[in-house]
């Protein structure tokens, strides 16, 4: 699952020339199930915990103010980066992509969008899978 999931990355990164860093994480524990990164030097894993407070900080605040709204996307800017943080749908985990402050924002939020069936679908098929074993052992 893993390597599929870090195959779907790092096309990502040949769509987006911007691209800096994406990964899929947990948002109970922020730990990465896959991470691709342009520079070796970007701690992806360390980004990805302290991302994952964003998250559940967000949908509390989401649930008092609008109740069962649901998030699609959370985008964090700085000077040089943009961090676009994915929900991905009916899954405990959320994407994260940083592309470089001058690549086209629009393009970025369509790419996640485009790429978010191919890995619901990867990570639903080990998550069913996990399941069926869980079941069988007990």
């Amino acid at each position: 699952m893993r390597h599929k999931l870090q195959n779907i990355l790092k096309q990502m990164a040949e769509d987006l020339p911007g691209f800096e860093t994406a990964a899929v994480v947990s948002v109970d524990d922020g730990l990465s199930v896959a991470e691709f990164s342009r520079d070796p030097k970007t701690e992806t894993a360390a980004a990805s915990a302290y991302l994952a407070s964003i998250v559940k900080s967000n949908a509390k605040a989401i649930k008092l103010l609008t109740g069962n709204q649901r998030t699609e996307d959370i985008l964090v800017s700085t000077d040089q980066y943009y961090y676009l943080i994915r929900d991905l749908s009916d899954q405990p985990l959320f994407i994260f992509l940083m592309t470089h402050r001058g690549e086209w924002l629009g393009k970025a939020r369509m790419l996640l969008q485009d790429y978010e069936p191919q890995l619901i679908a990867i990570l639903s098929a080990y998550f069913t899978s996990e399941e069926d074993t869980d079941k069988s052992n007990d």
